[in-house]
C-alpha cells in the first residue's frame, strides 16, 4: 500500500473492523494509519458530555472493549447508573458505566477548560495506549437528530429510549453548515481510504458530507464494507432508518450512498447475486468476503482490505 490509510468508523458495527486493520498495520509495520471517529452521536447526558462512537473506538484499539456487549469498557460495573435510577426512582434510559462515567466527566471538565474534543481525544488515547491515533471527524457542534410524529429528537433517545418504535419521517445535523472537519481527519483520507461497515445514515453521512470530505473522497481510492447481511444490519437502527428514508434498506441501499466515492466494495459471502450485480452496474468493483469476523477470520480480512489498495 502506498501513501496514508484513512478508516472512517462509525460505532460498534465498525469495532471489530477498525481492531482488525490495526492489528494486521501493526504487523506489516503501517505507521500512515489513522481512525476517523463519527461526533454526530455526542449528547449531554446528567450534565456530561457522552461520546459513544468515539468511545467505542478508543476501547476497541486500546484493547479495553467490552466485546460482549459492544460498547462500553470491559470488567465495568453500573453502580451510577442504578444510583441514579434509585434517586429519580425511574430507570435510567441510557446504559453508562461506572469508567464511562469517569472518561465523560473528565472530558466535560476539559472541555469547560478549553479543550477541544479533538486534544481530549489524543490524551485519551495517549492514557489508553490506543495502537493508532483517533481524528475526531470534527471539533465543532454536530449531533444527529431524527424527525417523529412527536417532533424531533436526538438519536440516542430515539434508538436506545424509544428503542427506535416510531417510524423516521427525517433526519436532521444540527450544526452541519457551520461545522468544519478536523484537518487530521481530512489529511488521513488523502490517499487510500476504508469505510467502515456502520450505520451510513447516522455514522458515515455526517462526517463524509462535512465541508472538504467530498474533495479528499473523490481524490482517494475508497474501499467500503457493507454494514449489512441480507436485509439485517450488524447493529443499530440502519435498516429502519434507511427504509423510512425511502432508501434501499441493504448493501445496494448502502452502496448508492456512497456511490461518488466507492471504487471497491466488500459484501457478505452469503449475499444475493441480484445485490451484487446492483452493485457492479453502478460501476463499483464489489467482492463477497466473510464479514462475520471471528477468530478466523479477522486476520484474513483484515489482510484482503490492505491487500486491494
Amino acid at each position: 500500500m502506498k501513501g496514508s490509510l484513512g478508516v472512517i468508523c462509525g460505532g460498534s458495527g465498525s469495532s471489530k473492523f477498525a481492531r482488525a486493520i490495526s492489528s494486521y498495520c501493526q504487523k506489516i509495520q503501517t505507521t500512515q494509519l489513522g481512525f476517523v471517529a463519527n461526533v454526530a452521536d455526542n449528547f449531554w447526558y446528567h450534565g456530561l458530555f457522552v461520546c459513544p462512537d468515539i468511545d467505542i473506538i478508543t476501547y476497541a484499539l486500546s484493547g479495553r472493549l467490552d466485546n460482549s456487549k459492544g460498547w462500553g469498557l470491559n470488567s465495568d460495573g453500573l453502580l451510577a447508573n442504578q444510583q441514579l435510577s434509585e434517586i429519580e426512582n425511574s430507570p435510567e434510559w441510557f446504559s453508562l458505566g461506572d469508567k464511562d462515567f469517569a472518561m465523560s466527566l473528565r472530558r466535560t471538565e476539559l472541555l469547560r477548560d478549553g479543550w477541544k474534543l479533538s486534544s481530549i481525544t489524543n490524551h485519551y488515547c495517549e492514557i489508553m495506549r490506543t495502537s493508532y491515533p483517533i481524528h475526531v471527524a470534527s471539533d465543532d457542534f454536530l449531533q444527529t437528530f431524527i424527525l417523529t410524529i412527536l417532533g424531533k429528537m436526538h438519536l440516542q433517545e430515539y434508538w436506545v429510549k424509544k428503542r427506535a418504535s416510531l417510524e423516521p419521517l427525517g433526519v436532521e445535523y444540527l450544526g452541519h453548515t457551520e461545522a468544519k472537519p478536523n484537518q487530521l481527519a481530512l489529511e488521513s483520507c488523502s490517499n487510500n481510504v476504508i469505510i467502515c461497515p456502520a450505520n451510513p445514515v447516522t455514522s458515515i453521512l455526517p462526517t463524509i458530507s462535512l465541508k472538504g470530505f467530498a474533495r479528499k473522497l473523490s481524490r482517494a481510492k475508497v474501499i467500503g464494507i457493507s454494514p449489512f447481511v441480507g436485509n439485517k444490519p450488524f447493529s443499530g437502527p440502519a435498516a429502519k432508518l434507511m427504509g423510512g428514508l425511502g432508501i434501499e434498506s441493504n448493501s445496494l441501499g448502502v452502496a448508492k450512498l456512497y456511490s461518488k466515492y466507492l471504487k471497491l466494495f466488500f459484501v457478505d459471502e452469503g449475499e444475493d447475486p441480484k445485490i451484487v450485480n446492483g452493485i457492479r452496474d453502478l460501476s463499483i468493483e464489489c467482492v463477497k468476503t466473510n464479514t462475520k469476523l471471528d477468530d478466523v477470520s479477522t486476520s484474513s480480512i483484515a489482510e484482503e482490505l490492505i491487500g486491494a489498495f
